[in-house]
């Protein structure tokens, strides 16, 4: 696809998101979109519309919710940016799986202790599980059985708002970002550059 073309369609779709999404909560905005990222197909290392992983799916809706961008693994979402213990319903959550022994999954060796999995809280008991070979809302009720039974401990953590922003802001969290992760990113930023 041309590359103007697919800006223009990046940019009218982010207009119209903006319209639907303007008088929601940063919450209410971050659940609206991981809900409109059902059957996202699974595709390791991406954050776009049409693919993501786990973290590439809370990132990107951290992103079109929030305005700040940060690209990273499910663990550094757990260990730096998700660290509120007991969060309030009112902040944005998200669900992480902590390995409770080392085990290879894939190509990648995940040790104790280390998060291996992330899926953003989509509203009461219902996270976005981005897997292979699609996103699906599902209930983390039914979710946290399966996943203790394959030794993983379940956490919900509250999202840091201020190390997001500082992180946003310094733009020091973007390891490999698809293109067009940036470009909402950059369009965002020109939006609010146009509010000021």
């Amino acid at each position: 696809m041309n590359q103007k073309i697919r800006d223009l369609k990046i940019r009218l779709m982010l207009e119209a998101e903006k319209e639907l999404t303007e008088d929601l909560t940063e919450v209410q905005r971050y659940q609206y979109y991981l809900g409109r990222m059902q059957f996202l197909h699974y595709v390791s290392g991406k954050e776009n519309l049409l693919e993501a992983d786990c973290s590439g799916s809370v990132c990107l809706a951290l992103l079109l919710a929030t305005g700040c961008g940060i690209r990273v693994t499910a663990d550094t979402l757990y260990k730096k940016f998700f660290t509120k213990k007991n969060p309030d319903k009112s902040e944005i959550q998200a669900v992480f799986f902590i390995t409770n022994y080392d085990r290879k999954l894939g190509n990648r060796l995940y040790h104790e202790g280390e998060c291996a999995h992330v899926a953003g809280l989509a509203g009461t008991d219902v996270v976005l599980n981005c897997v292979e070979p699609y996103a699906v809302l599902r209930s983390l009720s039914d979710m946290r059985p399966v996943y203790n039974a394959m030794d993983y401990m379940v956490v919900i953590r509250g999202l840091d708002r201020r190390a997001l922003q500082k992180a946003s802001d310094e733009r020091s969290d973007l390891f490999g970002a698809d293109y067009e992760f940036l470009e909402f990113q950059k369009a965002i930023s020109e939006v609010k550059l146009k509010n000021c």
